[in-house]
């Protein structure tokens, strides 16, 4: 079954180059620029399996986002991203249960083996 994985940042062109590389790598992707979009799709139960957040977004930051995904679906797996050096976003990320972080500009294949690995976890099968 092909997972499916929802990226949401600010930055259209990183969901591009995120939905290309993922779609290549035979993952299903949405793709969404906005925090409330990503909160009504998670609230439309359409199937996630894992999400990439961008944590610094116009409107509902990806702290706030996560704290609306962690209500409605608390075991679905969350990757923040970051451009910026934000230690204090990140710890409250990772206290909210965030389950790792991606810095951008990110390695094609750094984000691809964090996937495989999430995806091998006995819980997600």
């Amino acid at each position: 079954m092909t997972k499916t994985i929802l990226v949401v940042d600010d930055d259209q062109s990183i969901n591009s180059i995120f939905e290309f590389v993922l779609q290549q790598a035979g993952y299903y992707t949405i793709t969404t620029t906005s925090g409330q979009e990503c909160i009504d799709i998670i609230k439309s139960d359409q199937p996630v399996d894992l999400v990439f957040l961008d944590l610094k977004m116009p409107g509902i930051s990806g702290i706030d986002t996560f704290k609306e995904i962690q209500k409605m679906r608390p075991m679905l797996l969350v990757i923040m991203m970051t451009g910026y050096s934000v230690d204090e976003l990140l710890r409250d990320a990772f206290e909210l249960g965030a389950y790792g972080v991606i810095y951008k500009p990110f390695d094609v294949e750094e984000v691809l083996s964090v996937i495989e690995k999430i995806f091998r976890l006995p819980a997600l099968t």
